[in-house]
């Protein structure tokens, strides 16, 4: 090292942090946008399911090794993969149907739900009464199509034998459904053209909570009783990152889909191949990732503590790397 260099650090003193950087492998990605989708991703023992369009129904070792599972497909959108319990995994989709698979008998049992034949069944959450409830709208609104959202949330307290309607409304579409650990409670992200609000099920109805903005609310999960992050955006525009406390306006990466966190980092999924990472709250990085189209990425999950998976339309299957690089900082003493 430069004699001067070393003679300036010993006065003025070095201090040593470790800059983030993120690389990505382009594990699979289709040439067109009618390429199956992969919707939603999620650890079933030793390994990675990943569910999508047309009924596709994938697995992935830490190791990139993928293989196809074998259900009783009928070739219907899945949305949605939820544990149950450590032994039985819930797969919601298309059409009104719903997939419970008894993990280690390796059986699978398919239920209809009478009445939501033409209806799509985009989230689902279980309390910690095994109660499991399913939220979405009409099938269309999941195909991008252009129709009244006919939204809703059923609950079922008996492994999908009956099923009780408990939301509907004709002009809004219920993206999500989760339930906060912290106080047990049931909360849902209502959608109607240009805002998005925050429920929350009290007393057995649903009671508005918070307005969050004029735009679509995708995702929402909890940090405490009181502290939420609530991902959304415009596609092709701005994300949006909301919390009980500051509201972070993100330029150039689309809708955020999705947000998966680990120890070390946050990582945001969003539109045309977009990924933000975030370090314990610090500046956000976006990173983004050159595809074929403008893929959008809807979730990811940690594989360890620096890699994760995302997963997004387009058939895209991404493998995320972060980089720590040792950074100098000099400060005056």
């Amino acid at each position: 090292m430069n004699r001067l260099l070393l003679l300036l650090l010993f006065i003025t003193g070095v201090s040593q942090s470790k800059a983030q950087d993120i690389s990505v492998d382009i594990l699979q990605q289709g040439s067109s946008f009618s390429d199956s989708s992969y919707y939603d991703i999620a650890k079933v023992e030793d390994k990675f399911w990943i569910c999508g369009k047309y009924g596709i129904l994938k697995s992935i070792d830490k190791n990139g090794k993928i293989e196809n599972i074998e259900y009783p497909s009928e070739n219907l959108d899945i949305y949605k993969l939820e544990n149950l319990s450590d032994e039985t995994l819930i797969a919601s989709g298309d059409k009104g149907t719903v997939y419970f698979h008894d993990i280690k008998t390796k059986k699978w049992r398919t239920v209809k739900v009478k009445g939501y034949e033409n209806a799509c069944f985009y989230n689902l959450t279980v309390d910690y009464k095994k109660n499991i409830y399913l939220s979405g709208g009409n099938s269309k609104i999941a195909h991008s199509g252009k129709t009244v959202p006919n939204g809703f949330i059923l609950v079922s307290s008996d492994m999908g034998k009956t099923w009780t309607r408990i939301y509907h409304n004709l002009f809004n579409m219920v993206w999500c459904v989760k339930v906060n650990p912290y106080d047990q409670k049931v909360y849902a992200l209502m959608y109607s053209p240009n805002k998005t609000d925050m429920f929350v099920y009290e007393n057995q109805k649903w009671n508005k909570k918070q307005k969050l903005g004029n735009s679509i609310f995708h995702e929402i999960q909890f940090e405490s009783e009181s502290q939420f992050v609530a991902t959304g955006g415009w596609i092709g525009k701005k994300g949006r990152i909301y919390t009980s406390s500051h509201k972070k306006i993100i330029e150039g990466s689309g809708l955020l889909w999705g947000r998966v966190k680990n120890e070390k980092y946050t990582l945001y999924t969003g539109c045309n191949g977009n990924i933000i990472l975030d370090q314990n709250n610090s500046n956000l990085i976006l990173h983004h990732t050159s595809l074929n189209l403008p893929f959008s990425l809807y979730e990811a999950i940690f594989i360890d503590e620096n890699s994760a998976y995302a997963i997004g339309s387009g058939r895209t299957l991404l493998k995320i790397n972060i980089k720590e690089n040792p950074v100098f900082e000099v400060k005056n003493q």
